[in-house]
């Protein structure tokens, strides 16, 4: 069993309590209240990475996705950051249009999550598709970058 003196275990309590509260910048956020420039902010993020998966732009995308990347697609296939990326480079997956609509984003401290639809046309495999998708995804912001760190999408019925 450890055993710690009443002084290391008051500082260890008072550091985990610490570890948890949000900073002052992000109080407002991370108590519920909207905060609408990081919200925009977020948005701006999410908005330039659908544009450089457009342009199937690799530079912008491994500057806009955290390298712990879970994507998730509409199919239920999961890729990481470097597949994702390979297969928008490669053309495996290429996005010809993204319409996003109903985009919402909601900050939390240094975490936002981003909900909305888009109809997607996109060349998978060789498979020319047109779909519409529900999604949620995470990001996270390092150093004032937002990055996203998880996407999930849904295929709506034709």
């Amino acid at each position: 069993m450890l055993q710690f003196g009443k002084t290391t275990a008051t500082a260890m309590v008072l550091a985990a309590v610490g570890m948890f509260a949000p900073a002052p910048a992000a109080a407002g956020a991370a108590n519920g209240q909207a905060n609408p420039a990081a919200e925009q902010a977020v948005l701006k993020a999410d908005n330039a990475r659908f544009a450089a998966m457009l342009k199937a732009d690799a530079a912008a995308l491994e500057k806009l996705l955290a390298d712990e990347l879970s994507y998730t697609h509409s199919n239920a296939s999961v890729q990481d950051k470097k597949a994702f990326i390979d297969d928008i480079k490669t053309g495996k997956i290429k996005y010809l249009t993204i319409d996003v609509t109903d985009q919402k984003a909601r900050v939390y401290g240094t975490m936002a999550i981003v909900t909305g639809g888009a109809a997607v046309h996109v060349i998978q495999n060789g498979n020319d598709l047109t779909i519409k998708i529900r999604y949620t995804n995470a990001h996270i912001n390092r150093g004032g970058a937002w990055q996203m760190v998880a996407w999930q999408s849904t295929r709506l019925p034709a």
